[in-house]
C-alpha cells in the first residue's frame, strides 16, 4: 500500500482518481476468495456488445475507459442523460505492465457514437451511455477499448467526508462560483445540509464542497484550469488516505465499491488487479495535445487542431507506433472537427500546460454585441433523440442533451457570434479565424 501512495503522490488531477480506483481493485484481490466475491457482488454490472464499438487494433496494449458522471445514483434511470466530467482512458502494456493515463478533455468537439452528430464528448455519455462513449474514444481516437469503469460525483464526496474533510486556500474570486456549485452538488448526490464559504482564505471543505471546487470553471483558465483545482483535491485527500488503517480502507471500499459501474467479470477485476499490483504509471497527458477553442452557435467548445496530428502523436507517444497511420474513418472525422473550428467564431489557440498556472490563455470578455445565451450561459436540456436542429444554412448544428448543472457552456466573448453551428462540411459558413497560430506542439 506504501508503495502505491508513493506512485500515487506525482499524478494529476482526475488521474489520482484513477489511481485510487485501480488501488481499491487491488485491495479487493488481495482478499479472501469469499469476501471478495462479496465486495464486488456490490458493484453494478452492465453487458455491451464489443463487436459493436469500432475498435481498431493497438498491439500490447490493453485500454480502459474510466468515466466520472454527474448522477447521484447509479441506476440506469438515473444514468440516462448525465454527462461525463471525468473520461480517462487507462492503458496498460501487456508486455511490461506499464501504465498510462490519457485524460480526454470534457469540451472537446467530435463525432459521437458513430453518428452524424459532432458534440462535446462529455455529452457521449447521454446519447448513447458507456457504451456510446466508448465507441466515440474508439472512433475518434483510433482505439481498442472494450471494458469501462464509471463512477459518480458522491464517491469523490464520500472520500473527502471520510477522511474528514481537506483544507483548501479558497480565493475571493473563487467564492461565487464554489458556492453555486455546492448547492447544485449537494442537490445531486441528494445531501440535504452542507456549508457555503462565506470568506477567502484557508478553510476545511467537506465531501460537496471540495468536489464543487474542483468543478470551478471561471477565472483564469477554463476548463483546464479545472482540472488544476481538482489535482488540489485529490492530492490532499490523498495525503490523508495515507495515515489510514486497512480497517478503515476495507469499510470505506464497502461504501465506494456500489458506486461502480462497469462491464468487468470479477475474473477480469482480479485479473487486471493481479497486473495492476505490478503496475508502474509511465505517462499521464491531457488529449487533445494541440487544440483550440471557439464558440457554435453560443456554445464554448474545446478542438481539436488537426485531429490527424494529434492521433498520430498518442500513437506514437503512448503506444510506440512510430509510423502510424489513421483509418479512413478517422480522417473524414478529422475533415468534419476542422470544418467546424474554420466556421466557430472567437477562436483561441490554447496550450492547455500553460493555463493550470494562469499563464497564456485568458479568456475573452463578453461584449454588448455578443448574443446572450439562456440563464446561467447553460444550454437548455435536450432530448438526446432530437439532437440536431436545421440552421439558415441548412446544415445540422450540434444541441447539447443536458446541460452541465453548473452551467459548464458559458457566453460567448466579445466579437462576431458567428459560426453557423454547421457539424462541419468543410467549409467556412461564418465566423473569422482569429487563431493565434500554431503552438507547435504536435512537432515530432
Amino acid at each position: 500500500m506504501k508503495r502505491f501512495m508513493t506512485k500515487l503522490h506525482n499524478l494529476k488531477t482526475w488521474h489520482k482518481v484513477t489511481a485510487m480506483i485501480l488501488m481499491l481493485m487491488i485491495a479487493v484481490a488481495g482478499l479472501g476468495v469469499i469476501y471478495v466475491q462479496g465486495l464486488m457482488g456490490k458493484i453494478k454490472r452492465t453487458h455491451i456488445d464489443v463487436k459493436k464499438l469500432s475498435c481498431v487494433d493497438v498491439d500490447g496494449y490493453v485500454n480502459i475507459a474510466l468515466l466520472g458522471v454527474d448522477s447521484r445514483k447509479m441506476k440506469k434511470k438515473n444514468l440516462k442523460q448525465s454527462n461525463t466530467d471525468c473520461i480517462i482512458v487507462v492503458s496498460m502494456n501487456t508486455k511490461t505492465n506499464d501504465v498510462n493515463l490519457i485524460s480526454v478533455y470534457r469540451d472537446t468537439y467530435l463525432r459521437l457514437n458513430g453518428t452524424e452528430t459532432y458534440q462535446k464528448i462529455n455529452s457521449a455519455f447521454a446519447y448513447g451511455g458507456a457504451a456510446g462513449t466508448i465507441k466515440t474514444l474508439n472512433e475518434n481516437m483510433d482505439l481498442n477499448i472494450k471494458n469501462y469503469v464509471l463512477f459518480n460525483f458522491k464517491m469523490v464526496a464520500d472520500l473527502v467526508n471520510a477522511v474528514k474533510g481537506i483544507e483548501v486556500d479558497v480565493k475571493d474570486y473563487e467564492i461565487e462560483e464554489l458556492n453555486k456549485y455546492t448547492i447544485q452538488t449537494a442537490n445531486n448526490v441528494g445531501q440535504k445540509k452542507y456549508k457555503l464559504v462565506k470568506s477567502p482564505g484557508k478553510q476545511t471543505l467537506e465531501g460537496v464542497q471540495a468536489v464543487s471546487y474542483g468543478r470551478i470553471r471561471k477565472g483564469v483558465g477554463d476548463d483546464f484550469k479545472r482540472t488544476s483545482r481538482m489535482r488540489i483535491v485529490i492530492k490532499k485527500v490523498t495525503e490523508k488516505l495515507k495515515t489510514e488503517g486497512v480497517g478503515t480502507l476495507m469499510k470505506l471500499m464497502d461504501k465506494l465499491l456500489p458506486q461502480l459501474q462497469t462491464n468487468l467479470s470479477n475474473n477480469d477485476m482480479i485479473g487486471l488487479a493481479q497486473r495492476l499490483s505490478k503496475f508502474k504509471i509511465k505517462k499521464s497527458r491531457g488529449w487533445p495535445y494541440k487544440v483550440a477553442t471557439g464558440y457554435i452557435d453560443q456554445s464554448s467548445f474545446v478542438f481539436p487542431v488537426d485531429l490527424e496530428k494529434n492521433v498520430v502523436k498518442l500513437h506514437k507517444e503512448m503506444f510506440e507506433q512510430q509510423a502510424y497511420k489513421v483509418t479512413e474513418r478517422l480522417k473524414n472525422i478529422a475533415a468534419r472537427v476542422a470544418g467546424a473550428l474554420g466556421s466557430s467564431s472567437n477562436q483561441q489557440t490554447v496550450d492547455p500546460r500553460k493555463t493550470t498556472t494562469g499563464n497564456g490563455y485568458k479568456p475573452r470578455t463578453p461584449s454588448s454585441n455578443t448574443v446572450k445565451g439562456t440563464q446561467n450561459g447553460t444550454t437548455q436540456k435536450t432530448n438526446p433523440q432530437q439532437n440536431t436542429q436545421k440552421n439558415a444554412a441548412g446544415n445540422n448544428k450540434p444541441v447539447q442533451p443536458k446541460p452541465d448543472t453548473g452551467g459548464n457552456t458559458t457566453k460567448p466573448p466579445a466579437g462576431n457570434s458567428g459560426g453557423n453551428g454547421s457539424t462541419g462540411n468543410g467549409g467556412n459558413n461564418g465566423g473569422g479565424n482569429d487563431s493565434g497560430g500554431n503552438s507547435g506542439d504536435l512537432g515530432n
